[in-house]
């Protein structure tokens, strides 16, 4: 089980782009993204598998690979192998998202990364 799993739910974890803005929030234990307008943006579909592979890379709303979270940034890989999805989760309610947070402090993102294209974040 990741460290997602084993938070206690009401915890919130924001992620924020490589230049420290705020960009999207999830609840651990739970796998759904969402973004800062507490808008459904993605999905943690391999989080509790034991494998080796990334077990947090983020699917979309319509399963599209949207990013990975890398430490507390969601950032997006370059090159990235396709894998079978397992089984979808249900559409979630709307939930009542974190309070707004200031900037966190900027970094260049890892070799083989980039910021997630805005309009996959905020766009409908």
């Amino acid at each position: 089980m990741t460290a997602r799993g084993r938070a206690p739910v009401g915890l919130v974890v924001r992620l924020f782009a490589s230049d420290g803005r705020w960009i999207a929030w999830y609840r651990p234990g739970l796998p759904y993204l969402w973004s800062t307008g507490d808008r459904w943006i993605g999905w943690f579909p391999w989080a509790d598998e034991p494998t080796p592979e990334p077990r947090d890379d983020v699917l979309d709303p319509s399963d599209a690979y949207l990013g990975t979270v890398v430490g507390d940034r969601l950032l997006a890989r370059t090159v990235r192998r396709p894998r079978p999805i397992p089984s979808r989760v249900p559409e979630p309610r709307r939930p009542v998202g974190p309070p707004d947070v200031d900037r966190a402090q900027a970094v260049p993102p890892p070799i083989g990364f980039t910021d997630v294209p805005l309009d996959r974040l905020f766009s409908d």
